[in-house]
């Protein structure tokens, strides 16, 4: 989510063409990672887990084959860093830049082309999430998901358990939240209504999640502005107030909100709801329900930038690797991943899986590294991270709605340039990639400080004048 404190292969990537109306139309091209084996999950996938009495598979995830042509990381003219430093010239002047940070990297050779500062620490913002979505995919299976369930207790008491899944919504099937393909309580009521069992009260299950619900450096006043909530791991349409409005303030009570949705569900408002409860165990389970796989959430976290979902993936990787599902058992978790892979993490500080903490620090050289690494496909397993890019002046963080690439200079990278965008305080983010005109694919990283809103139009010229680099 964007705002004032929101951190707002031989590989191969498939450009696909966009066509922009405006006052005039221009091409724009997509580029999408393409392995021999790759599909891509659609967003309708089915979310719902029949009673434990009846035997339910998943639909298989299919995308139509694709009719456009694969470009490789490699084409096009070499780049030279005499090339990228002379385009960058002027876009490099603009002291909306503030004080600034940066890197350009050759997709096909890793070599560094530009570079200022690149490994000097700053807050990431919201391109902290391309660190978490880098471990989610090394570390946890893209296919599994997040299990929501309602267990039975003793005299009419049942307990709902969250189990991560901060996308299960409050309203139906077939009615748009932020969260397309969704799970719904309304399954999980009718489950319980078809299973016989009485219901007299709701008891909410969290235990799931430990620890704090608030961040070190987050600022409670941003639940009210929308940009987070209260972690707890049981929620719905991620404690938004209004499921469709990705900038919606949330309600503060994540669970108990839940638990009244519930009720709701069932037919009976007025039923009783008891947040902080532990389900018994071996209790039986009445109705369960699956979110989206984690590699459909990771793209819905980067493309919006949703704090709230990083932050439940972010814990699933701490969970998968046996630590603490809390936001230090995340960080942790998250850190010994990027090790793993082995990028250099010296100077990484980091609090949170969404980058909102004013505590979170990394230099822009590991941010750019991991992206160069999903581009490149040096890192097969980091490829995913590129699906849920904004793409320039058409969707996410990088929309027209949001006021970028909308300036002459910026322009030219519209449809061209995907990125991971940040906003926190006086710091604005951007690390992605664009081809420059030689089809050439080059990775970049800039982290600006001190900055006031001409800064964001001043990266979107950064980005735009590396695609028009002709700079072999």
């Amino acid at each position: 989510m964007s705002g004032t404190r929101s951190s707002g292969r031989k590989a191969m990537i498939i450009v696909v063409s966009l066509l922009l109306v405006a006052a005039a139309a221009t091409v724009a091209v997509l580029f999408w990672p393409k392995t021999a084996n790759s599909t891509t999950t659609t967003p309708g996938v089915s979310s719902v887990v029949a009673p434990p009495t009846i035997s339910a598979v998943d639909p298989p995830v299919t995308v139509a084959a694709a009719r456009i042509k694969p470009l490789a990381v490699d084409a096009g003219k070499v780049p030279t860093a005499a090339g990228v430093t002379k385009i960058l010239g002027p876009a490099l002047a603009n002291r909306a830049l503030a004080q600034f940070t940066g890197i350009v990297i050759d997709a096909a050779t890793g070599k560094v082309l530009w570079s200022k500062s690149p490994n000097t620490v700053s807050q990431p913002a919201s391109t902290m999430k391309l660190l978490t979505g880098a471990a989610l995919l090394s570390k946890v299976d893209p296919a599994s998901r997040f299990t929501t369930r309602i267990v039975q207790g003793a005299d009419g008491t049942i307990y709902f358990v969250g189990g991560g899944d901060v996308t299960l919504s409050a309203r139906s099937a077939n009615v748009n939240t932020v969260y397309s393909g969704a799970p719904t309580v309304a399954d999980l009521a009718a489950q319980v209504v078809a299973s016989g069992a009485k219901v007299t009260r709701i008891v909410t299950d969290t235990s799931y999640w430990t620890g704090d619900d608030l961040a070190q450096g987050w600022d409670a006043g941003d639940v009210a502005g929308g940009f987070i909530t209260k972690m707890q791991a049981l929620m719905v349409d991620g404690d938004r107030k209004d499921p469709s409005d990705e900038n919606s303030s949330r309600t503060g009570t994540p669970a108990m909100t839940a638990g009244k949705a519930l009720a709701r569900a069932l037919g009976n408002p007025n039923l009783s709801v008891t947040t902080d409860g532990t389900a018994p165990k071996g209790a039986k389970v009445l109705a369960s329900v699956r979110s989206q796989p984690m590699s459909v959430l990771l793209a819905q976290a980067l493309l919006n930038s949703d704090n709230v979902l990083a932050e439940a993936l972010a814990r699933q990787v701490s969970i998968t690797l046996g630590g603490a599902p809390s936001f230090t058992g995340a960080a942790q978790a998250v850190t010994i991943a990027l090790q793993d892979l082995k990028f250099d993490t010296v100077g990484l500080t980091m609090v949170d899986g969404s980058g909102l903490s004013i505590i979170d620090r990394a230099p822009v050289a590991l941010m750019a590294g991991v992206m160069d690494a999903a581009v490149s496909g040096r890192i097969p397993a980091l490829r995913g991270l590129i699906t849920g890019l904004p793409v320039a002046g058409v969707s996410g963080t990088l929309s027209k709605a949001q006021n970028r690439f909308t300036s002459a200079a910026a322009k030219p990278g519209i449809g061209w340039v995907r990125a991971k965008t940040g906003k926190v305080q006086v710091t604005y983010a951007m690390v992605g990639y664009v081809p420059d005109v030689d089809g050439r694919l080059l990775v970049f990283g800039l982290n600006s400080n001190g900055v006031s809103n001409p800064g964001l139009n001043a990266q979107d010229v950064f980005a735009a004048a590396l695609r028009g680099c002709g700079c072999s």
